[in-house]
């Protein structure tokens, strides 16, 4: 119970929920090796042509398509990784994907993904109704592979967005009833609390009753987004990394790009970690 109070998020009024997860990593593990995807589909524009949902055959079909493609695109950036620096042993502990980037229907691909990786995976959803609640919403999942003695399984959970961007606030219904903190376990400081990421989707990012409500909470800030205004996102990130004292990480569509991830260091050529613009 005391843990839960010091979680909860007393400006926006949410708890926050702790999923404490073992990878299986080495004991002189120091780094977390980030993989930011920058996917082409869906476009702005295919919202309109094919519906809100994206449900449409000819639509999902190549939606899949794409998704199975930069899944590959993925294995081989990895592979070709490995071959310059062996000793990383083609080893990726998180790949984030954009907003709305994927469909509920292609999650098995991103298992597979998951299972040849070894790696977390955070992505935005297509519009999704949550049984139970006034929908569509949108929302984004985590996907983090666990080892027991029954062999191998996926822990899945859901985080949601509250605030909505213009063009989504007449037809998409706020859904953001907690805070999910995803806790690293480490095996050489079990009894520790562990590395915590966390994340928002897109505009929920500029709520400041949140950042403030997840400083000292978190130690990595997720943000998948499909957004056009690159220039804002760019100096909201340069703000937040050093309010919030933590690693930024926005992973933007290809069809705006803007991707960028910074760390809280002094220098500037330390803070920078890498940032991806040009559209399409």
């Amino acid at each position: 119970i005391e843990q839960q109070k010091s979680l909860f998020c007393t400006l926006t009024g949410i708890p926050g929920y702790v999923e404490k997860v073992g990878l299986d990593w080495d004991s002189d593990k120091k780094d977390l090796n980030v993989v930011m995807v920058q996917s082409l589909l869906p476009q702005k524009a295919d919202f309109k042509t094919f519906g809100l949902l994206l449900d449409k055959p000819e639509y999902r079909a190549k939606h899949r398509r794409h998704v199975a493609a930069v899944a590959e695109l993925i294995l081989h950036k990895v592979y070709s990784q490995e071959s310059i620096e062996p000793e990383q042993n083609g080893n990726v502990d998180l790949i984030v994907w954009p907003e709305l980037a994927v469909n509920a229907d292609d999650i098995d691909i991103l298992k597979r993904l998951s299972d040849k990786t070894g790696a977390m995976i955070y992505t935005g959803l297509n519009f999704t109704s949550l049984p139970g609640f006034e929908g569509p919403n949108n929302i984004s999942k985590w996907i983090i592979p666990t080892k027991t003695n029954n062999g191998r399984h996926f822990v899945e959970r859901l985080q949601g967005k509250q605030n909505m961007m213009k063009d989504e606030a007449d037809f998409i219904k706020p859904w953001r009833p907690y805070q999910l903190f995803i806790e690293l376990v480490h095996p050489v400081f079990e009894k520790e609390r562990g590395f915590c990421l966390t994340g928002s989707i897109c505009y929920d990012s500029t709520d400041i009753k949140l950042n403030a409500d997840l400083k000292g909470k978190s130690d990595a800030y997720l943000i998948p987004a499909l957004n056009m205004d690159v220039n804002t996102f760019d100096s909201m990130v340069d703000a937040l990394f050093y309010h919030m004292y933590q690693h930024v990480v926005l992973v933007n569509s290809g069809e705006f790009g803007g991707s960028v991830a910074k760390a809280p260091y002094k220098e500037r050529h330390d803070k920078l970690i890498t940032h991806v613009h040009g559209a399409q």
